[in-house]
């Protein structure tokens, strides 16, 4: 192979060659650069309504003031689970909402079809729905969402995000109202079998002081029966916690197994100190004067010690059901809107800088490959190297035609 057919292309080849199809390069990229122009001017023009809002996940009851009126010394559990935030996810791509959307600002002639998968593919383009979730590692809750919808329509963009948000807070309202009133069931429930057992209690023991006259109970077995309804009122109100949370997340979850220990161990002091004022494990501590009580003592103190302790978990659990109560005939909002959605007055699309731009970009690409291929030809052409040997052979597989050609000819021949 000769020197010549070695030599490269170096930087004044390159400049040689530009300069010599300057003209062509100008034509191309100018009319290039012209028609991404025009698809810029003629692109129709779309807007965007966008609006962000905080999942209201926290039911909040009832004012500390109020709560200490009807609770006393009584710990209430103020906060009430309620939709978890990956559920508003859920909720705003779900078919059932999108659908409505499209019945509603009817889609089907907008986007010119009757097919309700092609209706739901175009909407899906125009939705944007953007996740904001708290820092850190592992799998982090959702603290606020930015949705945001596009159209040729200002109008109708604000129309749809605001009609998507009523809807979203609507439906969320509904599902923590089921949960509310599933809540306020089991409270109503446990509340009237306590106050069956607290009648029940008290009819015994008015029964045993008509037989045999009031009996006057230590101060020692007061403090006890005390202790002993508190433990059972704690017990009971950790039960209706669990049943509520329960509801809302898996039995692998680690605040209801925390509260599951809790029951127990609050049934466990329970069963012990009810097992020490009965047993002889009294003897030796400060309860010793209730063996001193003959047996109609000792059931006299379990007919007392059973009306407090049914007094104590009424006073428990009546504080929560009447919070309960009031929760279900406020209804709560589901979502807090931080940025509501406005008519745009800026286009969001399209971009005609961007396309002016990207078009001569491409166009100046376009010519230098051009132009250096177009020399890189003439050059193997005069010289016959094997690039311009191997562009011809190319030239040949591609001429589909002549092939065709040449297989008829063959064929006759035969």
């Amino acid at each position: 192979m000769s020197t010549e057919n070695q030599k490269e292309i170096n930087i004044l080849d390159v400049l040689i060659a530009l300069a010599k199809h300057k003209f062509f390069i100008i034509k191309l990229v100018f009319s290039i650069t012209l028609i991404a122009l025009i698809i810029s001017l003629v692109w129709p023009k779309t807007y965007k309504s966008s609006s962000t809002f905080i999942p209201v996940t926290q039911q909040r009851g009832l004012p500390a003031g109020v709560a200490g009126m009807l609770g006393g010394a009584i710990s209430l559990p103020m906060d009430i689970p309620r939709v978890n935030t990956e559920v508003f996810i859920n909720i705003l791509r779900s078919r059932e909402l999108r659908e409505d959307v499209i019945n509603t600002f009817n889609f089907r002639e907008i986007y010119g079809s009757e097919l309700m998968e092609e209706l739901l593919l175009q909407l899906d383009s125009d939705i944007l729905i953007n996740e904001n979730r708290e820092g850190g590692f592992g799998f982090n809750p959702i603290f606020s969402i930015n949705l945001s919808f596009t159209s040729r329509e200002p109008e109708l963009s604000r129309d749809v995000v605001s009609y998507i948000l009523d809807r979203l807070n609507q439906k969320v309202q509904e599902i923590n109202l089921e949960n509310a009133l599933e809540h306020l069931q089991l409270l109503e429930e446990r509340y009237q079998k306590n106050l069956s057992d607290l009648k029940a209690a008290e009819d015994s023991l008015q029964r045993f002081q008509e037989a045999y006259g009031i009996l006057e109970v230590e101060e020692q077995a007061k403090q006890l029966v005390q202790k002993l309804g508190q433990l059972k009122a704690s017990s009971i109100e950790t039960e209706m916690r669990m049943a509520v949370l329960s509801q809302s997340v898996g039995p692998d979850n680690v605040e209801l197994i925390n509260m599951r220990r809790m029951r127990e161990e609050y049934d466990r002091q329970y069963e012990s100190l009810l097992r020490q004022s009965e047993g002889e494990a009294i003897r030796a501590n400060a309860f010793h004067p209730l063996l001193d009580m003959p047996e109609l003592g000792i059931r006299y103190f379990r007919l007392f010690r059973e009306v407090q302790i049914q007094a104590k978990i009424l006073e428990a659990i009546f504080p929560q059901l009447e919070s309960q109560r009031m929760i279900v005939a406020a209804g709560q909002r589901g979502i807090q809107v931080i940025d509501p959605p406005v008519v745009p007055t800026y286009k969001d699309s399209p971009k005609r800088a961007l396309i002016v731009l990207g078009g001569m970009f491409f166009s100046i690409f376009l010519a230098l490959t051009i132009v250096l291929l177009r020399e890189m030809y003439e050059h193997g052409k005069q010289t016959n190297s094997d690039n311009y040997r191997k562009l011809n052979e190319l030239g040949e597989h591609f001429r589909f035609r002549r092939k065709v050609s040449d297989a008829a000819a063959s064929d006759n021949n035969t």
